[in-house]
């Protein structure tokens, strides 16, 4: 330990040493004694009130400032951190009786100390979400971007620093951190920044995310060769580096064998246990004092944990749940309290020294964007978006804080330093923010995009279809569908079944293909998805191929990624489930409702609905022997009617599948024009020629008058089959519309598959398949609809 330095004044002490700065402040009630400082009663009751008027102000105006920004399209960092300094010296901390009793005294001492719990848990959480699996593909694939959009800005930042940095007082040798801090992206804040603006799954989201992923592991094994350049004695440099090597063999060969061991005794579908979550979040402030007390920055100990544990489900997605909202509403506010203490806009009076680091640092910004414009040359992207994707990494957070703020609490800057490094970063941040968000609009490119319908495919060519499936229980309805569409050797069926898993405890989406070739100790939700589905194509003679593809993103976003993997594999229809709301899956529900209104607005192709009603309750086996089906389907008119006739014409040849087809005629439907109606009659009568004389095929005509008419029709025939097949939207006529718009529940379904599709009908134990054209859905995408 160092010497102590007890400076006097009227209620506070400042207990200084070589390593680091604590405030003590006391009355009357405080003791001081051999063994330290005690508290009575009464003194450590009045530090709650305290704390959580602090906690109190800190996120009121955080909340009040994110409102009256929000139309200038500013992140939520911004708002924190302007309320940190709204609290600090620089506005309401000038008043002496705020001061006094809000920012000053024993609080600051309770602030300080969340504030250092709150990087520990932010790094921790963080790493923890970082996918792991992602590290080798990303150096693979990115690193001439990552390492250019690095390189390029330091070497200015650098060649810049070299000049000016004298003009800096008490920078010693910080300022070839600061240009490091400047030119490298932290990975957790980009993440975040990107999910706030919803363009996880964009490619330019993508991109900057794997630039930064690199960006981290070099900035991590900077710190852990930090010891040695900074050590005063190599002996202490040795002695540092060896501790960090025990530190982490300790982790590697003691902690991440217990982790495995604790999610191999995690049930499949159960919570973890409540004391291992405890036991890995205290294991987290364990690790960071361990790397504190050999002088190494806290923050590696806790990213050494997170490494260990793997992200997603069961444990990642547990410890994610469970922390990151007492993260982010207790611990940070304080953080950006602490950092808004330290800031005093009234002592940047140097503007020698200003003008200097204001040049260091911009040298960093500039360089990303020439960096950006160089690097993005070899992905053959737009001019436009190679200036969008210096946005991108341009963006700065609480990473870059917590390093400025050590700095600060270790005196290796000065007061101005800080304060203008903190406030250059949030400046850059609420300029490129914006930029991104009115400049940057993926959902465009994906409204361009065509890849064809059923009615347009060769008689004779590949059906593909993308299958998202969310859970095990709709496997063999899918399985029932893909093989009524009668795959042949001639006519084979390419199924991409794709498990969509809600993006929960990782930092960045995936989508990968499954592979079948790996072996693990415990089978999870997607091994048995993809068992299944590959042991029925193997069981049909090569007429089905399955391509299995995990994706991992948020539902909000997910439908970009089910594009883009149908533009690039040439898909023809989308399968999607429709899940009913209950009381376990309410919320979850109305999320993939959502998912499947964006995936209808934006598809390339056909898109159809699944209403699985059976689940596993079907009667038969999807095997040739003793395979049969019935399916109903209505045709009213209009392109989605006549693309879900494209798909019955695929299954009438199947000779387990027998087809009723109901013709209906609407009295009053005047909305249709002659060029449908022709359309409509010239698919009718092809399907009728086409199964002239076959026995499985049932075509009947129905006439309704209103929508009673309607209804009745619908109950008489449904009840028989196991699928009924219906259009999306149909021509009907403004007065039939009003009458039946009030019973749609789901839009996704339309009118006739929202009717078909509830508890009503069949006792609720009919399947439905809403099938929409893609022309349908670019007009419903256009007029939001």
């Amino acid at each position: 330990m160092g010497t102590f330095l007890l400076n006097d004044t009227r209620h506070r002490h400042w207990i200084e040493d070589d390593r680091f700065t604590t405030c003590v402040s006391y009355n009357e009630s405080t003791k001081f004694s051999y063994h330290g400082i005690n508290l009575d009663e009464e003194a450590v009751s009045s530090v709650l009130p305290v704390v959580m008027l602090q906690v109190s102000l800190a996120f009121s105006i955080s909340q009040i400032l994110y409102i009256l920004l929000r139309p200038l399209k500013q992140p939520k960092f911004v708002s924190n951190t302007l309320s940190g300094i709204i609290l600090g010296p620089s506005f309401l901390g000038r008043i002496k009786m705020f001061d006094a009793y809000v920012t000053g005294g024993r609080g600051m001492v309770f602030a300080q100390a969340a504030s250092t719990i709150g990087g520990i848990y932010f790094v921790f959480i963080n790493t923890v979400k970082m996918d792991k699996g992602m590290i080798p593909r990303t150096i693979k694939k990115t690193y001439s971007v990552s390492l250019t959009v690095f390189i390029v800005p330091l070497l200015i930042s650098l060649l810049v620093g070299h000049r000016e940095q004298y003009k800096i007082p008490r920078i010693h040798d910080q300022g070839i951190s600061i240009s490091f801090v400047a030119s490298k992206c932290a990975y957790p804040v980009l993440v975040d920044a990107i999910s706030e603006l919803k363009l996880l799954n964009s490619e330019l989201g993508q991109l900057a995310i794997s630039s930064a992923l690199l960006h981290e592991i070099v900035g991590l094994l900077r710190l852990l060769m930090a010891p040695l350049s900074k050590a005063k004695y190599r002996s202490v440099a040795i002695r540092i580096e060896l501790s960090l090597c025990a530190m982490s063999l300790f982790t590697f060969l003691v902690l991440w064998p217990t982790i495995q061991w604790i999610i191999r005794r995690i049930p499949e579908r159960k919570p973890v246990k409540d004391f291992y979550i405890v036991a890995i979040l205290t294991g987290a402030l364990v690790m960071a004092v361990a790397c504190d007390s050999m002088r190494v920055n806290y923050t590696i100990g806790a990213a050494m944990l997170g490494i260990v544990i793997p992200a997603g489900p069961p444990l990642g997605s547990a410890l994610v749940e469970k922390s990151e909202a007492i993260l982010s509403n207790f611990f940070l506010p304080f953080f950006y309290i602490h950092v808004g203490q330290q800031i005093d806009i009234y002592s940047i009076n140097n503007w020698r020294a200003f003008a200097a680091l204001e040049l260091i640092i911009m040298a960093a910004y500039i360089g990303k964007v020439v960096a950006s414009i160089l690097a993005t040359t070899c992905f053959r992207t737009s001019f436009r978006n190679a200036l969008l994707f210096s946005c991108f990494v341009n963006i700065k957070g609480v990473s870059e804080l917590v390093t400025f703020l050590r700095w600060r609490q270790r005196e290796l800057i000065d007061v101005q330093t800080y304060s203008v490094l903190v406030l250059t970063n949030l400046a850059v941040t609420a300029i490129v923010t914006p930029l991104i968000s009115v400049y940057y609009n993926p959902q465009r490119r994906l409204e361009s995009i065509a890849m064809g319908t059923l009615q347009t495919a060769l008689p004779d060519s590949e059906l593909r279809i993308l299958c998202g499936i969310h859970d095990e229980d709709h496997i063999s309805g899918i399985v029932h569908l893909i093989k009524a569409s009668n795959p042949t050797e001639m006519n084979p069926i390419c199924a991409y079944v794709v498990h969509l898993v809600e993006l929960v405890g990782r930092a960045a989406p995936v989508v990968e293909t499954y592979s079948t070739q790996k072996t693990k100790a415990m089978a999870n939700s997607t091994d048995h998805i993809m068992r299944a589905v590959i042991k029925y194509a193997e069981g049909s003679n090569d007429a089905v191929t399955i391509q299995p593809f995990i994706m991992i993103s948020p539902y909000e976003t997910m439908h970009e990624s089910i594009c883009k993997l149908v533009k690039d594999n040439c898909i023809t229809l989308i399968l999607l489930q429709f899940i009913p709301p209950n009381e376990e899956t309410e919320g979850r529900a109305a999320c993939l409702h959502g998912l499947n209104n964006n995936v209808l607005g934006y598809a390339p192709c056909t898109v159809g609905i699944f209403v699985d009603k059976r689940l596993n309750n079907y009667s038969n086996s999807a095997k040739p022997a003793n395979f049969c089906y019935n399916v109903a389907v209505f045709f009213i008119g209009g392109p989605d009617d006549r693309e879900a006739m494209a798909l019955v014409s695929h299954m009438s040849s199947n000779p387990g599948v027998r087809i009723t087809l109901s013709r209906i005629y609407l009295e009053e439907n005047l909305v249709e024009d002659e060029d449908d109606k022709c359309l409509d009659e010239v698919v009718m009568n092809d399907f009728m020629a086409s199964n002239f004389g076959n026995p499985n095929v049932v075509c009947r005509r129905i006439d309704a008058n209103d929508s009673k008419q309607l209804v009745n029709a619908f109950r008489s025939l449904v009840s028989d089959n196991d699928l009924v097949i219906v259009g999306r939207q149909q021509p009907f006529s403004s007065r039939l519309q009003e009458e039946t718009k009030p019973w749609v529940e789901y839009d996704e379904l339309g009118i006739i598959g929202d009717m078909l599709a509830s508890a009503d009908f069949a006792e609720g134990m009919v399947s439905v398949l809403v099938i929409q054209s893609h022309n349908t859905g670019a007009f419903c995408a256009q007029y939001k609809i």
